[in-house]
C-alpha cells in the first residue's frame, strides 16, 4: 500500500438508476466527490457538483443514514470506511424516481401559474392589486393580532389569506419512519434547483412577454417554505418546537445533509450563533414556536393553537414576499398512529384547515390513502390526494439513536458543529504488507494527509465552526418561566364528590422557583425557550409581564422563540441560576417557556 494521497481514496461506480445506501456508525465519516464527466449524482435531490478540488467533497457524519442516487450512472471518489454500505439496483428505484419527478412537475406547474398571476396583479394600480393591498395592510405589517381559532370557529374566514397567486401547499403524511422528511427534502431541493425565474417582476409569462430584459439578473429557483409540524427528535431547529423555515436558492440551490442534527440545513436557531463563514450549509432564519413536548398528541389543544399562530405568521410572510407566495409550502407532519384513525385524524384535519392545504401526499399506506381521500378528496374540495410508495431504503430509528440525536441537536446549538474524533494512531492492525493501520483500516501516513485532500472530512460538519458558549449567573427574579397545561392545583380530595381535577390545555402556570423546591428541581438541566415578549416587554429591570395590558396566555403561547438557554445549576441558597447560552451578552428577553426537553452537558 502506497503512502501517497490517493491511498486514502477509493472509487465506486454506480450503474444507471441505482443508489449507494449507507448508515454511519459512531465516529464514522464518509466523504464523497463526483468524478467530472462520469455522470450525475444527488443526495435527497441535491445535486453533487463534479470536480477535482478539495471544496468538491461532500462529508457526512453523526450516524447519518442516506443514499447517493444516480439516474444515468456515475463514478464517485470516497474517503472513509463505512460499516453499512451497499449498492441498491432493485426494480423499484427507477419508478420511484419517476414518481418524485412527476410530483415535482405537478407542483412546478402550479408555481408557474401562481407566479404569472402575481406578475399581472402587481402591475395593477393601487387597491386594484390584491397582493399590494395585502402587503400594505396594517395587520400584515404589525406584530400584533390574534389568529383565528380554527378548532372552535370552523367557518371563520382568514382576513389575510387569499387563494390568488398562491403556490402549492403540500402536506406529507404517513406512519412513522415512512420517509416523510426525506420526501420534503427531495421536493425542496427540486424546487430550489428549478431553472424557473421565481421573481414575478422579472419572469416571462407563457404568452411570450419579453418586456423584462433583466430576467437573468435574478437567481433561478423557487423560494419555498418548509413548515415542520413534527416536534419529535430530529425536528428543526430543536425537538419540542414547531417551525417555519423559509428557503431560497441563494447562496446555494440545495439543502445539504451532512448530519441528522440539522435536517433542513443550518439555521440560526439550530446553531445558536451562526458565523458568516459557514458557507457549506444552507442558512435561513426560522420562525419557531415552543410546544414543550416531543409528541404533538400529548396536548392536542395546545398543538392546534400553536398551529393557528404558526399559520398567521406564514400568511403574513406570504403576503409580503411574492417569491415565497408563488413558491408554495411543504408541510412535514408527525407519524400517523392507530388512535388517529379512531378519532378521524383530528390533528391532520386541523393542519389542512389552518394552513389551507391543497395537496396531500400519502406515503406507503393504502388504508391511510383511502381515508384521506374520503376526508379531503371529495369533488369540489380543492384538495388533491396523491399516494406514493415507501422507499425500500427508509431506515427506522430506535430509541437509542433518538436519544443520541436529541443530545447531539442540543449540543450543536450551544457548541457548534461536531468535528471528527480521531481514533488511536495505531490499533495494532496491519495490512498484507505488514504496514500499520488505524482502526478505520487506513494507513497512518494516509490518514494524516486527509486534511490536505478533503479538509471537510476532519472539520466540523457543514462547515460550521465550533462555538464558545457563554455561562452566566442570574437572580431568580430576572427570568419569568412558564409551563403549559398544568393541572388544577386543587387536590382531588378537596373537590366535590364525583368531580375530577381539570386542566386547561393552554393555561400557563408561572414557576415559583424562588420558593418551590419542585420548580427548582424542574428547572435544573432543562432547556428553556426564550420568547419574544408581547408589546416589547417591561424594559431594563422591569418584568416583561409588567406591561399594559399584561400579556395573555394565548399571546405567550404564540410568541416566537428568540433562542434557547440551558439551566446548568440552581442555587437555592443564593437564589440564583446558572444558564448556558450560545453567545455572550444579555438575554434577548426575560420571558421563558419550559417543557420536557432537558440535557446534561457531560
Amino acid at each position: 500500500m502506497s503512502n501517497n494521497h490517493n491511498a486514502a481514496i477509493r472509487v465506486q461506480e454506480l450503474p444507471p438508476r441505482s443508489e449507494l445506501r449507507f448508515e454511519l456508525e459512531p465516529k464514522e465519516r464518509l466523504s464523497v466527490r463526483l468524478i467530472p464527466g462520469s455522470g450525475d449524482c444527488n443526495v435527497f435531490g441535491a445535486d453533487l457538483i463534479p470536480g477535482t478540488t478539495a471544496d468538491r467533497w461532500y462529508t457526512f457524519g453523526d450516524e447519518t443514514k442516506a443514499c447517493l442516487a444516480t439516474l444515468n450512472g456515475c463514478q464517485l471518489e470516497l474517503i472513509g470506511t463505512v460499516t453499512t454500505e451497499y449498492l441498491a439496483e432493485d426494480e423499484s428505484i427507477a419508478p420511484l424516481m419517476r414518481m418524485y419527478a412527476n410530483v415535482h412537475l405537478y407542483l412546478e406547474a402550479k408555481r408557474i401559474d401562481a407566479r404569472n398571476w402575481l406578475k399581472e396583479d402587481i402591475k395593477r394600480p393601487g387597491s386594484s392589486s390584491i397582493f399590494n393591498t395585502l402587503a400594505q395592510s396594517s395587520l400584515v405589517l404589525s406584530n400584533e393580532g390574534v389568529p383565528i381559532d380554527f378548532d372552535t370557529d370552523v367557518n371563520a374566514e382568514d382576513p389575510i389569506y387569499r387563494p390568488q397567486g398562491q403556490g402549492p401547499r403540500v402536506m406529507v403524511v404517513g406512519p412513522e419512519s415512512s420517509g416523510k422528511s426525506t420526501l420534503i427534502k427531495y421536493l425542496a431541493n427540486y424546487a430550489l434547483k428549478s431553472p424557473a425565474i421565481c421573481n414575478p417582476a422579472q419572469a416571462k409569462t407563457d404568452k411570450g412577454d419579453e418586456s423584462s430584459q433583466e430576467a437573468t439578473s435574478d437567481a433561478n429557483g423557487w423560494w419555498p417554505s418548509i413548515v415542520s409540524l413534527d416536534p419529535s427528535t430530529g425536528s428543526a431547529p430543536l425537538p419540542c418546537t414547531l417551525s417555519i423555515l423559509p428557503l431560497s436558492p441563494i447562496p446555494q440551490a440545495a439543502l445539504p445533509s451532512p448530519s441528522p442534527a440539522f435536517p433542513y440545513g443550518l439555521t440560526t436557531s439550530t446553531t445558536g450563533a451562526l458565523p458568516p463563514v459557514a458557507s457549506a450549509a444552507h442558512t435561513s432564519n426560522t420562525h419557531s414556536l415552543w410546544l414543550g413536548r416531543e409528541n404533538a398528541r400529548d396536548n392536542e389543544r395546545h398543538t392546534k393553537r400553536a398551529v393557528d399562530w404558526l399559520a398567521l405568521a406564514l400568511e403574513k410572510r406570504l403576503a409580503r414576499d411574492p417569491r415565497a407566495r408563488c413558491s408554495g409550502v411543504l408541510i412535514d407532519t408527525p407519524g400517523i398512529i392507530t388512535a388517529d384513525a379512531k378519532n378521524r385524524y383530528p390533528l391532520l384535519q386541523h393542519y389542512v384547515k389552518a394552513l389551507k392545504v391543497d395537496t396531500i401526499i400519502v406515503l406507503g399506506h393504502e388504508k391511510l390513502n383511502v381515508e384521506m381521500t374520503k376526508l379531503f378528496g371529495a369533488q369540489g374540495s380543492g384538495i388533491s390526494v396523491v399516494k406514493l410508495p415507501k422507499s425500500d431504503g427508509v431506515v427506522e430509528f430506535d430509541s437509542s439513536f433518538k436519544q443520541k440525536l436529541r443530545s447531539l441537536q442540543i449540543r450543536n446549538y450551544f457548541y457548534g458543529g461536531s468535528s471528527y474524533k480521531k481514533k488511536e494512531e495505531n490499533s495494532g492492525a496491519q495490512d498484507e504488507n505488514g504496514e500499520n493501520l488505524n482502526e478505520d483500516g487506513m494507513e497512518k501516513t494516509s490518514k494524516d494527509s486527509i486534511n490536505n485532500i478533503a479538509p471537510s472530512h476532519v472539520e466540523p460538519l457543514g462547515g460550521l465552526p465550533l462555538l464558545s458558549p457563554y455561562s452566566t449567573t442570574l437572580p431568580f427574579d430576572v427570568l419569568e418561566v412558564y409551563s403549559v397545561g398544568q393541572e388544577s392545583k386543587a387536590p382531588s380530595s378537596a373537590l366535590p364528590i364525583g368531580a375530577q381535577s381539570v386542566s386547561s390545555a393552554t393555561q400557563l402556570v408561572k414557576l415559583d422557583h424562588a420558593n418551590s423546591a419542585i420548580d427548582q428541581s424542574n428547572l435544573l438541566h432543562s432547556i428553556l425557550a426564550i420568547i419574544q415578549p408581547p408589546r416589547g416587554g417591561g424594559g431594563p429591570g422591569v418584568a416583561d409581564s409588567k406591561v399594559d395590558p399584561p400579556p395573555t396566555d394565548d399571546e405567550l403561547l404564540g410568541a416566537p422563540v428568540l433562542g434557547f438557554v440551558h439551566v446548568a445549576e440552581v442555587d437555592a441558597t443564593r437564589k440564583k441560576i446558572t444558564v448556558l447560552s450560545p453567545s455572550p451578552g444579555r438575554l434577548p428577553s426575560k420571558t421563558a417557556l419550559i417543557g420536557t426537553l432537558d440535557w446534561q452537558d457531560l
